[in-house]
Parts: structure tokens; sequence; C-alpha cells
């Protein structure tokens, strides 16, 4: 029998030793920096450099071939030149590799000489049983064991893996999240798919402890029915959030030159995928929001919003965008209404939803108000701006003490009552101790109403797939 892709995956994903074909001393050289982002990243394994002439590299003990490492190799990573992939694939099935990251393209991106080699890679893998990544892609991240073959900063690790079939797009988008503090189990730029494809990182994904929510970039699938048949299993218990390229004439035509892709006919795809319960992207920074709320907040059970904020203007922004992405902002009833006045001036706006809080009597009254909306059996979500305030010299310290403990109450708002919380926050509060604080709670930061609307969205499309998903069975 056969071994399961989870456990020949494993050895791409969680390798304990990794050769490096065509590492260099020479910075100049692809192979010099792809040694040095996995040595940065702090790779918990044995590390051999392949060169033919070189016999230390970065520190390390360089070996002619992989058939000289006298210990076993679990993964082989490559940035030699096409014409010199098929001769070290034969070493590596000789030695007996597991699996390979192969970064070189010149293949059938390229056209039919490319696709000569590609196929003769190919059936070289299938013949030992090693199962590989790309080729023509950038590489892989694995948070499991700080595996990173292909940045020059490793992402931070959490729960969101991201399978891109565009190395370059996926490195400016990993920049991005990374500057908002969204973390990655994985990141596996797939290029050509030329053996392991986006169904079989899917399946091995759905298993994976370290993902909580998936996000796709893609150009085209190989197989579109499987491509379906598993995002229905995997949506049973963890989201799937896609961008589509090749929606033009224009764009089918670029990913083919780019990854040798076959994008077939959008209308179609979106449709199945819409049925399938696949959350669809048209903004692909956006799929990282939507990514980070769903590995981070329980599942609304209906579409209704309670929107608060220290000031009308979020309040009335906010209320607008969730109308336009299908989100409900129900009327709160009088009994709510003046429980919470009994905790604003008399000069607030009447609480009705949304409420602005900017005439609250003190920090731990939007804990208060928070708590209130939470226990509320026709409110599903609470979209807010967070607690405010001061840490000056000059600023009391009881009021400190208050605002610290508000914060501690809303972060345990979601677990408490079962509900999502999504809150909004400039870049520069992200150095607010009280950042800090709802962070450890794992509730979100976005930057405007639009955004956290798109989010608490996001939400309510997966609560509804997945149970739709659980009904078929």
């Amino acid at each position: 029998m056969g071994a399961t892709l989870k456990t020949q995956l494993d050895f791409i994903f969680k390798p304990k030793s990794v050769a490096v074909i065509g590492a260099s001393n020479n910075r100049q050289r692809w192979g010099h920096g792809t040694l040095q982002s996995v040595i940065r990243a702090g790779f918990r394994g044995n590390i051999y450099p392949i060169h033919p002439k070189e016999k230390v590299i970065q520190g390390f003990t360089a070996y002619a071939s992989v058939l000289d490492v006298p210990g076993e190799i679990d993964l082989a990573v490559f940035i030699v030149n096409a014409e010199q992939t098929v001769k070290a694939m034969e070493e590596c099935a000789r030695k007996g590799v597991k699996g390979a990251v192969v970064i070189t393209a010149g293949f059938a991106e390229i056209g039919n000489s490319g696709k000569e080699m590609q196929n003769a890679m190919v059936n070289i893998a299938r013949r030992s049983g090693m199962r590989f990544v790309g080729p023509n892609c950038l590489g892989i991240w694995s948070s499991a064991v700080s595996l990173d073959c292909c940045f020059y900063k490793a992402p931070l690790a959490g729960p969101i893996a991201f399978v891109s079939q565009s190395g370059t797009l996926g490195e400016y988008l990993l920049e991005i999240a990374l500057e908002k503090g969204y973390g990655f189990s994985k990141f596996i730029s797939s290029g050509n798919q030329a053996d392991l494809d986006v169904c079989d990182y899917l399946e091995y994904l759905s298993e994976d402890q370290d993902t909580k929510t998936i996000v796709l970039y893609l150009e085209g699938v190989r197989d579109g029915r499987r491509f379906l048949d598993i995002s229905q299993k995997v949506i049973r218990e963890k989201a799937i959030i896609m961008y589509k390229a090749g929606r033009t004439s224009a764009g089918m035509r670029a990913a083919m030159s780019h990854t040798a892709s076959l994008a077939g006919n959008h209308e179609l795809f979106e449709a199945a995928c819409r049925q399938a319960g696949i959350i669809r992207s048209t903004n692909i920074l956006e799929a990282f929001d939507v990514a980070e709320a769903l590995a981070h907040q329980p599942l609304p059970r209906g579409n209704r919003v309670a929107v608060t904020s220290g000031g009308g203007g979020f309040c009335v922004t906010t209320a607008d965008a969730c109308a336009a992405y299908g989100l409900e902002v129900p009327e709160l009833d009088s009994d709510t209404q003046r429980r919470i006045l009994s905790l604003l001036h008399a000069y607030s706006p009447p609480p009705k939803n949304p409420v602005d809080m900017i005439a609250r009597k003190g920090p731990m009254s939007h804990a208060e108000i928070i708590e209130i909306l939470a226990g509320l059996d026709y409110i599903d979500g609470i979209i807010m701006t967070p607690p405010w305030g001061g840490f000056h010299r000059d600023t009391p310290a009881e009021f400190m003490k208050e605002l610290i403990d508000s914060a501690e109450r809303i972060a345990q708002v979601p677990q408490r009552f079962g509900k999502p919380i999504i809150s909004a926050g400039a870049r520069e509060y992200r150095k607010h101790p009280i950042y800090e604080i709802l962070k450890k709670g794992e509730i979100p930061f976005f930057e405007g109403p639009d955004t956290c609307a798109r989010a608490m969205q996001g939400l309510v499309q997966y609560a509804r797939a997945r149970e739709h998903a659980r009904a078929r069975g």
C-alpha cells in the first residue's frame, strides 16, 4: 500500500533535513538567497548545500551531489538551470529523497522544449515515489519547522495557509500581510503544478493542525471536478477564500504564459465555486482580511450586526458598509436602549444602533455596552472601535487601570457569548497597550468601516457555507 498524501507531503512541509541544490557563496546567485532564507528562519533540521565545486557554503559543509550526503534527505530544493534539473532529479531519486521544491523556471510555461523536461521530471518522481512543488515557483514557508526557502524575512507564524500560483504576487501579498500582523502556517508557491497541484494542497491542509483558514490565488485548475469535490469536504471544517485570476481574455492569455494554466470558463467556474461554498474575493488584498477574521472569531448565527464607536462618523459609514455587504443593523429595543443610556451622559445621541459612545461615562462603560449588545438574541456580531484614552505621564492611574480592565472584559466577549467582534483601528493604534490586550483575545483589527464590514460578511458567508456543507454530508 502506498503512502498517504499526508505522509508524502509531511516530507515537504515538516522535513528533518533539507538539501539546497544550487546553493552558493555568491551573493548574486539565487542559490545564495535561498540558502540564507533557510538558515535565517531557523530551520530545525540538517542543512546540506549542494554545489559541484564548493566545499563550504555559508558555514555549512557542501557536497557535489545529493549522492555524497552521508545522511538521509527528506526535502531537496532546486535552484539550478532548467537543463540541470533532470539529472538532479535522477540523483535525488537514487538517494531516496522523499520531496522536492523546484524553484527553477523554463519548463512548460515556455513551450514544448520546456514541457519535455518537465514531463521527464514528473516521470522520475513518479517512479521513485517522490512528490514535488513547482517547477517555476518561488518556494515554500512552513511554520511547523520554521522552513523558509523563498523570503528575505520569514512570515509570522499563524493560522492562515496561502497557496499562490504566482510567486512574485505571493511575496508581495505576504509582505502586506506581515505589515498588518497576520500570521501564516504555510505559504506554497505552486508554479506550474507539474506534480502536486492545488487539490493536493487543499487535501493536505484540511488535516493540518496549524491551519485554520486557506487563501488561494489561482490562475487555473487541472481538474475542476476534483477541485470542487475536495473544496466541499474542506469547507465542512475550514474556510477557503479564493481570488481567481484570468477572468478576462487578456487575463487568460497571461495566465497561460505565466504558469501554463488552463483558465477555463470563468462564469461556470465561479458558479461552481459558489455552490461549493468557497468565499470568492474580487479584491486579492481583502482575502487576507476575511481569512484573519475567520481564523480567530466564532461564527455568527446570522447577519445581524451591532455597530459601536466613539464618534458618529464611524457609526454612519459602517452602517452604510454593512448594508452594502448584505448585513442587517437592526434597531435596538427600547429596554436595551434604556440600559445603554444609563452608561452614557444625558447629552448622548439615542443608542438605537449604531451606538455612538462619544459620551460614555467612563472606559468601563465601553465594555458594559459591548456585553449588553453581545447578550441580545437578535444581534449576531459586533463591529466596534476599541476603548480609547491616553497613556501619558499626566494620565490618572485610575483611568489607565479602568481602560485596561475594560479592554480585558471586551477581549473575553467572543468566547463568553459565542459571537464575533471586529474592531477598527488605524496602524498607529497598534502601538497602544489596548491593542495588545484585544489581540491576545484574538479580536482582529482592520483599518476602516468597509474592511470591517467585509470581514463580518465573510464570517456570515462561511457560517452558511459550512452549515450547507455539513448538511450535505
